[in-house]
């Protein structure tokens, strides 16, 4: 039977150690479950997908060294060169790339008076020719991909004519009309829509808008150029381990730099979050342990002080089961406080994460699910301990009278 009152009495004449007991719960609640929805959201961002064959694609930089180095005419040496070399599918000249942490971005609306209303959407910006969608492998669906004749070679300052979007950009924008041939507006200018594809990310992997972006027709006349290859899979390994050759060779005025798959910039981008997860997962194991530890040191010495208690009641016929049992309610009970305590906790904990931190909600199931490893772990933590008590005999225990 469940005695509920002597364990509550017994409780109160032990306020210290109960509520140590009580304030390590709710405290371990709170953190565990926090960082096991960060952990959870971090695992979705890194295994989400790009938009684009990441294996198949190949990233270099170029700088010049020489002045009277002519970029527009290298530039499109370069890539006649690279479209040209067996295995590869395409090739374009960029100013960012997926996952690559680096590019540009700017606020875009569906209207002149959104813009002004600062009702607006942060996203990203890939400029470059036409063959952009191609060398990403990105599928238009709807309207078509621009033109080389109407890509802008420029040094910068002037507007394209027209852009392609994101999916995901005309939705927001748009809402359920079709975006193509409505107008984009940023900054002071605006640019007909005249293509939606499929999927594209960011540069930033911790954009708030990750998953949308604008792709307009501008190879900017720079010093510093990125060159981007879409390779056959069986030819990745050769083309990057020659493509620098080859461009020395055609141009020694120049370095070439930064030759990595996006694969490998994927594992560069998402290096930190994968630190943290772990740290996370170290700090939730060592919560959990230091929280049953505690349980078993206090448990243990509340036991140490009613060795008399318990003595008394295996005389009157209390069985082994009854004593353990007495202890795992006992437990039940404070476990029960700490987790009332611990999921305001957890909530408060949450809210300032997502004030502070721009974090997502917690989802409702994660508390619930906390709260159950929570009681499990105070069930394990205090069997031992209820299982020492259970064997006291009362011959020894009325020794203490």
């Amino acid at each position: 039977m469940f005695e509920i009152r002597p364990i509550f009495s017994a409780l109160l004449r032990h306020k210290s150690s109960t509520l140590l007991i009580v304030l390590q719960i709710a405290i371990t609640l709170a953190v565990v479950v926090n960082a096991i929805f960060i952990i959870s959201e971090r695992i979705e961002q890194v295994n989400a997908p790009s938009g684009v064959a990441e294996s198949e694609i190949i990233s270099m930089n170029i700088l010049p060294f020489d002045d009277n180095y002519n970029i527009e005419q290298n530039i499109r040496a370069d890539l006649e060169l690279m479209r040209n070399l067996p295995g590869v599918v395409n090739a374009t000249a960029m100013n960012a790339i997926p996952l690559g942490q680096g590019g540009d971005s700017s606020s875009v609306s569906a209207s002149q008076e959104d813009m002004q209303n600062n009702t607006n959407i942060n996203v990203a910006f890939f400029r470059g020719d036409s063959h952009i969608l191609d060398t990403l492998d990105v599928k238009i669906i709807e309207g078509r991909n621009y033109t080389e004749e109407e890509v802008l070679y420029s040094q910068g300052g002037e507007p394209p004519k027209v852009a392609l979007i994101t999916d995901t950009l005309a939705k927001r924008l748009f809402k359920d009309e079709s975006a193509v041939g409505k107008n984009l507006y940023y900054g002071n200018a605006s640019v007909q829509i005249i293509g939606v594809i499929d999927y594209l990310v960011s540069p930033w992997v911790h954009h708030r808008n990750h998953n949308m972006a604008v792709v307009t027709p501008i190879v900017h006349l720079q010093g510093f150029k990125r060159y981007v290859i879409r390779a056959e899979p069986s030819a990745v390994a050769q083309i990057m381990g020659e493509i620098e050759d080859k461009l020395i060779a055609r141009n020694a005025n120049r370095v070439v730099f930064s030759l990595r798959t996006l694969s490998e910039y994927r594992e560069r981008s998402y290096r930190s979050d994968e630190a943290m997860m772990k740290i996370l997962i170290v700090v939730i194991a060592l919560l959990i342990l230091i929280t049953a530890l505690g349980i078993v040191g206090i448990v243990s010495f509340n036991i140490s002080q009613r060795i008399k208690q318990i003595g008394t009641r295996r005389a009157l016929g209390a069985t082994t089961g009854d004593i353990q049992r007495y202890f795992l309610t006992e437990n039940v009970l404070i476990s029960g406080l700490g987790v009332a305590l611990g999921t305001a906790l957890t909530i408060a904990f949450n809210i300032y994460l997502v004030q502070e931190f721009q974090l997502a909600p917690l989802e409702w199931f994660y508390i619930p699910l906390g709260i159950l490893a929570m009681v499990i772990t105070g069930l394990v933590a205090v069997w031992l301990p209820a299982k020492r008590a259970s064997k006291v005999s009362p011959a020894v225990a009325t020794q203490t009278i």
